[in-house]
């Protein structure tokens, strides 16, 4: 049996380097600047300012102050005590789900011990305090507080209220899409279930899921065609479950997808631990991804209180480059404070 204190450092190992087939984002590039300026963007109705303190970066939430803490996001009195804390995962969200086929030896074996009991059971897991900070509570009963029931494509579900207008906009959109186009109307005719707001931990470990929350959706049609939809139920029979081709893995049409990713939502069809029914809130993926891209092509980042409506800015609304930029990141190489 693997110890947890053994089983903490593969944890740490594979969330630093091996959460393939995502896009992880290089020591460089991961910065606790950028990671609580895409939360700032994402949220500014809940953060209210990040800054450097002297020693590190510090994010407000709700009047609360979190330090960066090594990606622990942790509150004052427990900033120094970050080693006895998973760190958060961050990643450059996908374009797409990565082929299973371009899949070496090597990433498979990563993948299989990604996805053991032993691994998921003992990580280590992260402080809540930012998320009960965020998202409004953390026991059961506060979180309850931040409940709506809402219609959702015929269903109706329990959202956190955070939510809600996001989703309305997403059933907007797919039934204007429907209209024009007999896959989506087909998907729609196809639901047969659609869960949301479920207090739980994650199947297999002692971590929060997202539904616990009420940050998450999952839609379920009603026939699945021979296809595999869930990582962990194809595990069962299949012990190579991670190498189910993308054709043999139900999906909703792609056009969907794009919508939900456009309102902020993350699609698990992505994951390397695929859960094709699953859709989560998570906004502040998609700025880190814009950030980076910012930050590419030596742009400015934009000041939230004089650029609105940040998660809606297309590359064309991008401000134009700064001159003399090669110099600019000579300079910062060597300086990285300029």
């Amino acid at each position: 049996m693997m110890t947890v204190k053994f089983a903490r450092y593969v944890y740490i190992f594979l969330g630093l380097f091996f959460l393939s087939p995502l896009v992880l984002i290089s020591a460089q590039e991961i910065t606790g600047e950028l990671v609580l300026t895409a939360y700032l963007h994402a949220y500014p109705e809940r953060v209210s300012a990040v800054t450097w303190s002297g020693e590190d970066w510090v994010i407000t939430v709700e009047g609360e102050t979190f330090y960066w803490a090594q990606g622990r996001l942790l509150p004052s009195s427990l900033r120094d005590k970050w080693e006895s804390y998973g760190p958060r995962g961050y990643y450059r969200y996908p374009p797409k789900a990565s082929d299973p086929s371009d899949f070496s030896p090597e990433q498979v074996e990563r993948i299989r011990l990604q996805g053991s009991t032993e691994v998921r059971f003992n990580r280590v897991d992260h402080n809540s305090a930012f998320d009960a900070a965020l998202y409004g509570g953390i026991t059961r009963v506060a979180i309850e507080r931040n409940l709506k029931r809402i219609s959702f494509l015929g269903y109706t579900i329990t959202v956190h209220s955070l939510i809600v207008e996001p989703l309305g906009r997403v059933e907007q959109r797919i039934r204007a899409a429907a209209a024009g186009d007999k896959e989506i109307e087909a998907f729609i005719a196809a639901i047969s279930y659609m869960g949301a707001y479920n207090w739980r931990e994650i199947q297999g470990t002692q971590r929060r899921s997202y539904h616990s929350w009420g940050l998450a959706v999952d839609i379920q049609p009603k026939r699945l065609g021979n296809k595999v939809i869930y990582w962990q139920w194809e595990r069962e029979r299949n012990e190579n479950w991670m190498l189910i081709p993308l054709e043999r893995r139900w999906q909703p049409p792609d056009e969907v997808i794009r919508i939900f990713e456009s309102e902020g939502f993350t699609w698990g069809g992505k994951w390397a631990l695929y859960d094709n029914m699953h859709f989560e809130f998570r906004p502040e993926l998609h700025e880190i991804n814009r950030l980076l891209d910012l930050q590419a092509a030596d742009r400015d980042i934009p000041n939230p209180q004089t650029a609105p409506e940040l998660h809606h800015i297309f590359p064309g609304d991008l401000p134009p480059p700064k001159k003399l930029g090669l110099l600019l990141r000579i300079i910062r190489f060597f300086n990285p404070a300029f």
